[in-house]
């Protein structure tokens, strides 16, 4: 156990942590196990204070069920960790207001790939929808419609990894470039 979790943490926590996430969030035992195997840190957390205030205040702003909920956190557990009212929240606004996703569509991004919410949106996300958008000659429309269909993408490296893809394939296959664009934009799970 990391030594800043086993200094702070003493039994009562550990139960306290282990209770409410599993009447929260709805865990089997084997959840739970898995879960805090994955993201021990956790147990240094308070429930009251931060577990629960950051479980609603996540649930509220994506409008999540108990189960889409749950499937959040069990794929990206270090959302738990994470400032939902300094980060998390921005940077979902801003991925929203640049391209225009709806509540709805917000959501179904975010339940696509979870790992989204920790990634810095302003620093890393939205600027390599720039040189993909621009390689491709999407319009907003179709880097909309990408990102929400295919989310992983913009996690990526740009430089080092999607774009010399694009390449080697659009050479490899004799691509033309409409048929290039109709291949990412289309594919639900090209890049996942």
């Amino acid at each position: 156990m990391l030594p800043q979790i086993r200094d702070q943490l003493t039994e009562s926590q550990a139960q306290r942590v282990c209770e409410a996430l599993q009447e929260r969030l709805g865990l089997t035992k084997v959840e739970l196990k898995k879960f805090v195997l994955r993201h021990s840190p956790v147990l240094g957390i308070r429930v009251e204070e931060t577990v629960l205030p950051r479980l609603a205040a996540l649930q509220a702003r994506l409008g999540l069920s108990e189960v889409e909920l749950k499937k959040v956190v069990l794929q990206q557990p270090k959302v738990l960790s994470y400032s939902i009212e300094d980060n998390v929240l921005p940077s979902l606004a801003a991925l929203q207001a640049r391209l225009g996703l709806s509540e709805a569509e917000m959501k179904k991004v975010v339940l696509r790939w979870p790992a989204m919410l920790s990634i810095g949106i302003e620093d890393n996300l939205l600027p390599s929808l720039a040189p993909l958008q621009a390689r491709l000659e999407l319009s907003e429309a179709e880097l909309k419609r990408m990102v929400i269909r295919q989310p992983a993408i913009v996690g990526m490296s740009i430089d080092d990894n999607v774009l010399p893809s694009l390449a080697t394939l659009q050479v490899r296959l004799g691509l033309s470039e409409a048929e290039l664009k109709r291949m990412v934009i289309g594919s639900r799970r090209y890049w996942a």
